[in-house]
């Protein structure tokens, strides 16, 4: 009967353990220009590289929503220099877009990848396209999640609709948040998460889902800001759209169908790609992991198969 009762155990336990399928995780620094840059792999298979949203967030927002693409590719997530948790020490002549733009190389070196799948999603996007168009080489396949549009232009545009889509509320919210002097505190991460999701409200498909929205902010958000404004020169005056016809891998535009791209400067920059396919994201927006992650996953899958 003891026998008995322990085979039971024993079977209910291994059929736990084959239920649950575990992801193979890594995680470490690299000493990238001049910063320890944090990395972490998940899943096994193709390498597919994530360059996170920001500035100056971390690579933690797309988790766990990225998870199921891990039981194909093998992800490989990175906090940008002085985002998250790399760094703030920082190469002052490297914090510009040509210096991220190394940073991705550098990483793909240091892991001793051949050819990549490269994922960059809102600012992220803008480092992927300049990657791809300075080493078209090493790219099997380009994604562009909710990219910065290619142009200043179009991407100052772009952030017109979003702010008018701000409310009074939005506004009131936000305004409170600044005059209660929370940000000059010693520790201001949790009034700076709260100044994020209002900002994000308003590229939202539903409001409720910034729930799912997972953000982290470093007591020290404020002096990574700071170093971020290096990058100002770069981001008053660009326009990549006659240099995207150097990346010629097949390139997948996403949008969501609530982000003003959708119906501003996406069809025009997916023809600008010699390989370029647009999918837009129905009852999303800025976040369509978050807001419709069937679809965007099986849109990701079916463009790297």
């Amino acid at each position: 009967m003891r026998t008995l009762l322990l085979l039971a155990i024993s079977s209910v336990l291994l059929g736990c353990q084959l239920s649950k399928t575990e992801i193979p995780t890594t995680s470490g620094f690299l000493e990238i220009n001049g910063s320890q840059v944090y990395y972490k792999t998940m899943g096994q298979g193709e390498p597919l590289v994530i360059v996170h949203g920001g500035p100056v967030m971390d690579h933690s927002y797309l988790l766990p929503h990225l998870e199921e693409l891990a039981k194909d590719y093998q992800l490989i997530f990175y906090d940008q220099r002085a985002c998250g948790q790399s760094s703030v020490e920082v190469q002052v002549a490297t914090m510009n877009l040509a210096g991220f733009v190394e940073d991705i190389e550098q990483i793909r070196q240091a892991l001793k990848l051949e050819k990549i799948n490269l994922f960059g999603h809102s600012w992220g996007g803008l480092l992927a396209m300049k990657y791809g168009i300075k080493y078209p080489e090493n790219l099997n396949y380009l994604i562009l999640s909710n990219s910065i549009a290619p142009s200043v232009a179009d991407w100052e545009l772009e952030g017109g609709r979003v702010s008018e889509r701000a409310t009074n509320k939005d506004r009131e919210d936000r305004q409170a948040i600044m005059e209660s002097g929370a940000l000059q505190n010693a520790n201001p991460a949790k009034a700076i998460e709260k100044l994020l999701r209002i900002s994000f409200r308003p590229q939202m498909y539903d409001t409720m889902n910034l729930n799912k929205l997972n953000l982290y902010a470093p007591e020290d958000y404020m002096q990574r800001s700071q170093i971020f404004g290096l990058l100002g020169p770069d981001l008053t005056d660009f326009n990549l759209y006659s240099d995207l016809k150097k990346i010629n891998c097949p390139t997948l535009i996403l949008y969501g169908s609530e982000e003003p791209a959708a119906s501003l400067h996406a069809q025009r920059m997916t023809e600008s790609f010699p390989n370029g396919q647009l999918s837009i994201i129905q009852k999303s927006g800025h976040f369509p992991f978050i807001e419709n992650p069937s679809t965007f996953n099986k849109e990701i899958k079916e463009f790297l198969r």
